[in-house]
């Protein structure tokens, strides 16, 4: 190992550290006081890439704990890349990885509580769900990933996720790469069933080639009010989603 490689190691494991003591900040506190400004949260999206090398993996733990998000949606989790959910395990105990057939890992993550028995697999596939406790109440938070629209599957997803969606009650973060512009029937289908807003503004998640530029990957959340910006790619064919916002409990 360089003393580069080293190096950051330490920093990366220490900012676990610092953040994995943030909760407990909140400790006996079971909703915020009445009349009490809404609490901005955070919320880190990413498509990681099945082929992210071991370096780029530790390179985006190190971005995620640095931007100290509320919660995280991941897509293209592998054997290759899924060490970086034990990079984060120490602030991010609540987790959920789901491995579906023809679209691969999604996971979930979050450094607020895990609700009992809430981690869920969709049977529609592609989403990967669980509930946390935040200071202000349950959350429900979800990880998406859809197959690309010329392909049959897409289409079938959206329609079967469509009809499980509206068994989940309560707010919701959705994040994900749903391999479908804003404003089409996919996400609009999606977040009509979740009753969720998409955050803009519009930005580039993928570009084809270095002449197409593409807005495929969001987030959602109920009430919808916030915005999103770009994060680099990080050894990824995706750019990030770092979303801020306020959700109506």
């Amino acid at each position: 190992m360089t003393l580069y490689s080293f190096r950051n190691l330490l920093l990366l494991r220490f900012a676990v550290l610092l953040l994995a003591l943030a909760p407990g900040l909140y400790v006996g506190l079971n909703a915020a006081p009445a009349g009490a400004q809404a609490r901005a949260l955070v919320h880190y999206q990413k498509n990681m890439q099945y082929s992210l090398s071991g370096e780029d993996e530790r390179r985006l733990a190190g971005d995620i704990l640095a931007r100290a998000p509320d919660t995280i949606t991941l897509q293209e989790v592998n054997r290759e890349n899924r060490q970086i959910l034990e990079f984060l395990k120490p602030a991010y105990p609540a987790q959920k990885l789901c491995r579906f057939k023809d679209i691969g890992g999604v996971a979930v993550l979050s450094r607020w509580p895990l609700v009992a028995g809430s981690k869920r697999c969709l049977k529609g596939r592609g989403i990967a769900a669980l509930q946390v406790e935040m200071p202000e109440g349950k959350v429900w938070v979800m990880s998406v990933h859809l197959e690309t629209p010329q392909l049959p599957l897409h289409g079938q997803m959206v329609r079967s996720l469509g009809a499980e969606l509206p068994g989940f009650r309560g707010p919701k973060i959705v994040g994900g790469d749903f391999n479908a512009f804003p404003g089409s029937e996919s996400v609009s289908v999606l977040a009509r069933a979740a009753g969720v807003a998409p955050l803009g503004p519009k930005v580039v998640t993928k570009r084809l080639g270095g002449l197409f530029a593409l807005t495929i990957d969001h987030v959602l959340v109920t009430g919808g009010k916030g915005r999103v910006e770009q994060l680099p790619l990080i050894g990824s064919d995706h750019y990030g989603l770092l979303a801020r916002f306020t959700l109506d409990f």
